[in-house]
């Protein structure tokens, strides 16, 4: 069964006044690596120009309640994994959370338009060291 989760709605605007905003610049730096298939440390650039304006915030509506699991099981389903249930609470515990943010107030809601990006070729930072290879 697949569960469902929050839903998002666009808020109509108020003004239909199209100001896209300033332009704004950013570099944004990002990693990868240090893996059995990549023993290096790599970095990448990331460059990137945009228009930004704040709106309004989209509406989200919470999953709809799950049905109720029926408590008595047949007795081979009473014989289980305490891994697998253990992985199933994490899980859960995980949705869970990101229910509570999608669910939070806003802040700010953030337009981004005219969205350009650069990406640069990866530079090898540094070998990582085969500890740190072992524990992945």
């Amino acid at each position: 069964t697949s569960k469902s989760s929050c839903q998002v709605f666009k808020v109509p605007e108020l003004n239909s006044n199209k100001f896209l905003g300033p332009v704004i610049r950013m570099s944004l730096p990002s990693f990868s690596g240090c893996t059995e298939y990549n023993p290096h440390l790599l970095k990448y650039s990331c460059q990137i120009e945009c228009r930004i304006r704040a709106v309004q915030p989209a509406e989200v509506s919470g999953p709809s309640l799950p049905p109720k699991i029926d408590t008595e099981k047949s007795s081979e389903c009473q014989s289980f994994d305490i891994t697998d249930t253990t992985t199933r609470e994490v899980r859960e515990n995980e949705r869970n959370l990101s229910i509570s943010v999608m669910l939070s107030k806003p802040i700010l809601a953030l337009e981004f338009n005219c969205l350009k990006m650069q990406v640069e070729a990866p530079i090898v930072v540094s070998p990582c060291s085969k500890y740190i290879l072992k524990r992945s």
